[in-house]
């Protein structure tokens, strides 16, 4: 219901909100289990999902914002993303197909320009569809559609693992 999200004691209210998480990306030659290493990352991800680390930088963004202005806050941001190799954003949209003047939406997509970093990731999910976005530095990144082909099989094979563990067929 759009009212309930409307209000300010929503506690999923309307409006774009912005979070980051820094999670460390390890690599090693010994695990090659794919989702196991998902697994390793969603732990994780979770534990600060559920922590107040999140609320808190929300709060400290909004009183330095406040307080010093945007010029800072948006220093202290390009810091973080000009010391970032890699940016995974996920953005949940509707669950089901919708419509702008009676004009079917097919698909959604989100962007973001000038990063100081090499390689961006959107993961969009509308009406029960996935869309992987791949923005890349093209003088760090020279063959983006191979770098997209490589995500590609990675997450087909997490895939086919996943359904041979539950005995799925896919």
């Amino acid at each position: 219901d759009m009212s309930a999200m409307l209000s300010e004691k929503s506690r999923s209210p309307w409006g774009n909100k912005f979070m980051l998480n820094l999670l460390p990306i390890t690599y090693s030659k010994r695990d090659l289990d794919a989702l196991a290493c998902t697994a390793r990352a969603k732990v994780i991800m979770d534990h600060m999902k559920h922590s107040m680390e999140t609320r808190i930088c929300d709060k400290l963004g909004k009183l330095t914002y406040s307080l010093l202005g945007y010029k800072l806050v948006s220093d202290f941001y390009s810091k973080i993303f000009s010391n970032t190799s890699f940016v995974i954003s996920n953005m949940a949209g509707p669950q089901e197909e919708i419509s702008i003047a009676n004009n079917p939406v097919t698909f959604l997509r989100i962007t973001s320009s000038s990063q100081p970093h090499a390689i961006t990731m959107h993961m969009v999910s509308y009406a029960g569809k996935a869309d992987l976005q791949i923005q890349v530095a093209k003088e760090v990144i020279p063959d983006p559609e191979f770098l997209a082909t490589c995500f590609e099989d990675a997450l087909l094979e997490m895939k086919g693992v996943a359904a041979n563990k539950m005995g799925c067929k896919l």
